[in-house]
């Protein structure tokens, strides 16, 4: 069979397919010299999500709230592990110091030198024989997105620094029979890779659906990202600056290995030894993505955008795992919108008014003028790291502004955001409300 014969044949058999689909997308789809644009992720946002995993990871090996202090120094350390001891003299022992370091590219990896974690060649132009990974597909708008899937190595480098030399003994001997040293272990976890603004605009304005709709909230353009991908999307606000983001969510797997165990002798604070160390380093390897790839024939000159990369620093960003079990939801009791914040601030707050919609806000306020309890219809749950968290003593809410105001001390946790709602509670109120029938 010639190549012309076997194309139409395929073409037949997804035009039966997709028999809903307009023939003119499918003439496109098979077009090899489909027009694309491609795009740069934010590969420090995966590093952070890889190194707030190392952080949580290491303090659930040791016993539970043994540390004081918990510092994670993003900035980019060298090989060697500095001196710590002008840099915490006046901090609470015991602590813990937590240095990341970039993997450099001659290291060996998994699948090294090879186009599923390379760019060779030029495949991504075919649209068919690439060794792109597919992401997103919206057939009736002859929209894809691929992107070329990487391996990185994070490198991090932790310290513990203790009062007295009998700590420093015994949780080396802990540290010693508590975790397999200089062995690799497959350890399954969710990260996020970041997606360009850039690119949401090209899709928002090919779908014809806004990023923001007329109740300024995400909800229908992330519903319509999540009906087209092979992918979960998390939405993001980032604490008070209030900058609106959205990933992609994806499971991998860390091969983790701990290695290059070590203790000091102590150090003098003036004449009284209070400073014993103990130190390792984690070896983290993982998937990670390279470029975004757009194919559609209504993209015209967009070039390449560049990221700004003037901070020197890796944000620790936790990605939760979630799971309808998590919720815990009672019958009729639906998850309406969600979302992920990292804080910026010591008692930082963040505004969700934009995860609700104007029937959700006319329930509240209505509620709120004639003195009657929200728990009927709306349950705002915020999980710190995974972990959930107290009303009225880990955050509190202001319903009329709908912000949250969070009790935290430490910039450093993520939090998700989950807004759960009593759909026909909801409709029911709106019907009184508007006197509908």
């Amino acid at each position: 069979m010639y190549l012309y014969q076997r194309i139409q044949k395929e073409k037949e058999e997804e035009e039966k397919r997709l028999h809903m689909v307009d023939a003119s997308v499918l003439d496109n789809r098979y077009n090899p010299d489909k027009r694309f644009v491609s795009m740069m992720t934010s590969m420090s946002h995966t590093y952070g999500n890889v190194l707030a995993w190392a952080q949580k990871h290491v303090l659930d090996i040791m016993p539970e709230d043994l540390f004081k202090t918990i510092h994670v120094n993003s900035k980019i350390a060298h090989r060697q592990i500095r001196s710590t001891n002008h840099e915490f003299l006046k901090k609470t022992k015991p602590m813990i110091i937590f240095r990341p370091r970039i993997g450099t590219e001659d290291e060996e990896r998994f699948l090294k030198g090879t186009p599923l974690i390379e760019r060779q060649y030029n495949l991504y132009h075919t649209r068919g024989a690439t060794n792109l990974q597919p992401f997103f597909e919206d057939p009736r708008n002859d929209l894809m997105i691929k992107y070329q899937q990487n391996r990185s190595i994070l490198y991090v480098d932790v310290i513990m620094i203790f009062s007295t030399l009998m700590n420093q003994i015994d949780y080396v001997h802990y540290l010693q029979n508590a975790i397999v040293w200089n062995s690799s272990r497959f350890e399954p976890v969710f990260l996020e890779s970041y997606i360009p603004q850039e690119m949401l605009k090209i899709v928002s304005d090919i779908s014809g659906i806004p990023l923001f709709d007329a109740d300024n909230s995400t909800k229908t353009f992330l519903q319509y990202l999540e009906q087209n991908s092979m992918s979960p999307i998390t939405y993001k606000l980032q604490g008070s600056s209030g900058t609106r983001e959205f990933y992609r969510y994806y499971p991998t797997h860390i091969d983790t290995m701990f290695s290059d165990l070590s203790w000091d002798e102590g150090e003098k604070n003036g004449h009284i030894m209070n400073q014993y160390q103990v130190s390792f380093s984690m070896r983290l390897e993982f998937y990670s993505t390279g470029f975004y790839y757009i194919f559609n024939d209504n993209i015209y000159n967009i070039k390449l955008p560049k990221i700004d990369a003037e901070s020197d620093k890796l944000i620790p960003v936790f990605t939760d795992v979630l799971t309808r079990e998590d919720l815990n939801l009672r019958p009729g009791w639906h998850l309406f919108s969600k979302a992920s914040c990292r804080l910026e601030k010591e008692f930082d707050s963040i505004c969700i008014d934009e995860l609700l919609n104007n029937s959700l806000r006319a329930n509240i306020k209505y509620h709120l003028d004639n003195g009657l309890p929200l728990l009927e219809f709306l349950d705002i749950k915020v999980r710190r790291q995974g972990i959930i968290q107290h009303e009225n003593t880990d955050y509190r809410i202001d319903y009329r502004t709908m912000t949250i105001y969070f009790n935290n001390k430490s910039p450093y946790y993520t939090y998700r955001i989950l807004v759960c709602v009593n759909v026909e509670n909801v409709n029911d109120m709106i019907k009184s409300i508007y006197n509908l029938k």
